[in-house]
């Protein structure tokens, strides 16, 4: 099954928008990054046809210190109808079409898409919603639009977790601290595909959805005459 959430991908996906290599005189390099995370998955049965919308979206910030703050948003959303009654032979044949659900039955549709659209939440994670069009494709790379709408609200204890790590390598040292959020919330999500040959609508509640936030402070300090050391997010400052 393709899942197309990035939760942990925040900083792969900010690698276009980076500020350009810290000079080698400043021997303390600052970096922090922040990314505000909103996961939801819902799902509608008629009959043996299992209709499945998983969705993910957020907000991030990268700053280096001196440097830009850059933001950027990402929106993911991946659809799939599958006949849950299907036999095995019959699943097999649609197999060589479609890949076979994970739970079992024969994949009749599938389609995703992303963009940048960001995810806009408050402070401390009570509600965060995102509503946009998207372009993406099915399951035979014909094109389709998505347009969705989905708006979260807390339900839970607002989780609070700090992680605080030092690392000494050949070139420098790093020290850094990770302020997280966390809060359980509910998540409606209303969705529709739209193409040439398909027109499907998609409303629910997911009852067990998720609110994060990560915030990261990280500290480079090269040793004397090292000007190529970024182990902090894997990139320069």
């Amino acid at each position: 099954m393709k899942r197309l959430f990035l939760a942990s991908g925040v900083a792969l996906a900010l690698v276009p928008l980076l500020a350009p290599p810290a000079m080698a005189a400043k021997p303390n390099i600052y970096h922090t990054i922040s990314s505000t995370h909103g996961s939801a998955v819902v799902s509608r049965v008629e009959g043996c046809e299992l209709t499945e919308v998983f969705v993910s979206s957020s907000a991030a910030m990268y700053a280096a210190q001196p440097g830009p703050v850059n933001k950027q948003g990402l929106t993911s959303v991946f659809v799939r109808v599958t006949d849950t009654c299907a036999s095995a032979r019959a699943g097999a044949r649609a197999a060589a079409v479609r890949p076979a659900a994970a739970g079992g039955g024969a994949v009749l549709f599938s389609a995703e898409g992303q963009n940048m659209a960001p995810l806009v939440a408050d402070s401390r994670l009570t509600k965060a919603s995102v509503s946009d069009v998207i372009k993406g494709t099915d399951d035979q790379e014909n094109p389709v639009t998505i347009t969705l709408h989905a708006s979260w609200t807390g339900t839970g204890p607002l989780e609070h977790t700090t992680v605080r790590t030092g690392d000494h390598y050949a070139d420098g040292n790093v020290s850094a601290h990770d302020n997280n959020l966390r809060r359980d919330a509910v998540a409606e999500v209303s969705v529709t595909v739209t193409g040439e040959g398909t027109d499907l609508s998609v409303t629910g509640t997911d009852q067990t959805a998720v609110l994060e936030r990560v915030k990261s402070m990280c500290i480079e300090v090269p040793r004397p005459g090292v000007t190529e050391f970024y182990p902090c997010f894997g990139f320069p400052g």
